[in-house]
């Protein structure tokens, strides 16, 4: 059975972990619509290193690192406060920290990113907001990275 980790409980695949009565962290067997496979729901909050195999979706509020294989999305209402490295990164509300991606790193009009990225690819939608430096590189930087992906998140910094 596969798990996730973080830095208070390792989750189990199928099973929902639930802190002072609220879902805080769900992973599922099968992908949801979205493709997304592990969540942190809105009126949620969470602290600490969260490392996911898949993709992860994120409706509350975060404050730490996160490293994810695929994709991390954080919606509209939602905030984290740390630094994200995963395959693409999506921006739609608030992010304070460093983004670094494999792929690309998009900041949504409705987004707002006070940090550095890291990234073959960014795109700043219209109407969105960034504070901080932008470093592009090729993307065979990154597939070498990729190989080299046992860092922990302090190497971010």
């Amino acid at each position: 059975m596969a798990t996730i980790s973080s830095s208070w409980e390792k989750l189990e695949v199928g099973r929902r972990l639930t802190r002072r009565g609220a879902a805080a962290v769900e992973a599922t067997e099968a992908p949801a619509a979205d493709g997304h496979t592990a969540f942190i729901q809105e009126g949620c909050e969470v602290e600490g290193t969260l490392a996911v195999e898949n993709s992860l979706r994120i409706q509350g509020e975060f404050r730490g690192c996160i490293k994810a294989r695929k994709t991390v999305t954080v919606d509209e209402r939602a905030t984290v406060t740390g630094d994200i490295q995963a395959r693409i990164v999506i921006i739609h509300g608030a992010v304070v920290g460093d983004v670094t991606a494999s792929r690309e790193v998009v900041i949504q009009a409705t987004g707002r990113l006070h940090g550095d990225v890291k990234a073959p690819a960014f795109e700043l939608v219209r109407g969105a907001f960034m504070n901080g430096r932008t470093e592009m590189y090729r993307p065979e930087r990154a597939i070498r990275a990729q190989r080299d992906d046992d860092l922990g998140c302090e190497a971010l910094r």
